[in-house]
């Protein structure tokens, strides 16, 4: 493997040049929502994410459907910590990287990843700073100022694709574990969201029950 490579997955997904992809849950020739998927220049799905609710985990697909790593948040973490596995693997000897919140009361969206190897975590591999939500997340190799891959609002492929936002990833630098922590946050958004509207049902059905038992609303 080249000295310069950014290879945490395999140096087989380390271009030589730059690369952008977008990332959506409506690729092209899919009739069906089939989850988040990452669509290369010539509009070809390299990656896909699918999300097992029964196994409370994610797995990370690549062209073939081939299972690349397997990805789900550790019970009772205060910092909210996904781990990721290769293969179809749960187990902790095939752990190869984990990804926690730099501090369990942050008020700002910062998040550490540590190699498999990096038992002591004392200084994190990679830094993801910025916001999922608004598309502007930026990954850093360490405490570095060498930007791994950047995420932006509107990708930069000449294509026409739905609710899609883009990656651009610098060369030598792997893009199946950029598209790994992308689905990571697309999954803890996704739960965040879920989280919000069960609460505004929750929230709703209560008012409901409230003015049903005081026989409606209430006069001035």
């Amino acid at each position: 493997m080249d000295s310069s490579q950014v290879a945490v997955i395999n140096p087989l997904f380390c271009a030589a040049y730059p690369i952008d992809l977008a990332f959506t849950t409506k690729p092209p020739g899919d009739k069906k929502r089939r989850g988040l998927a990452a669509v290369d220049a010539a509009g070809n799905v390299v990656f896909r994410a699918k999300h097992s609710s029964w196994g409370g985990f994610t797995q990370l697909r690549d062209a073939s459907g081939h299972t690349i790593l397997t990805m789900k948040a550790k019970f009772w973490s205060w910092h909210g910590r996904w781990q990721a596995f290769a293969g179809e693997s749960t187990e902790a000897k095939d752990l190869v990287f984990s990804i926690k919140r730099s501090s369990a009361w942050q008020f700002h969206d910062e998040w550490f990843v540590f190699l498999a190897a990096n038992t002591t975590e004392e200084n994190c591999d990679f830094k993801i700073v910025g916001s999922y939500s608004k598309k502007n997340y930026t990954i850093f190799k360490g405490d570095s100022s060498f930007v791994v891959a950047q995420l932006t609002k509107h990708h930069k492929l000449n294509m026409t694709l739905k609710h899609a936002f883009g990656a651009s990833i610098s060369a030598n630098c792997d893009h199946s574990f950029v598209a790994a922590l992308i689905t990571i946050f697309h999954e803890i958004d996704a739960s965040r969201n879920a989280a919000a509207m069960n609460d505004a049902a929750g929230n709703a059905a209560t008012n409901a029950a409230m003015m049903g038992s005081t026989g409606g609303s209430a006069g001035c």
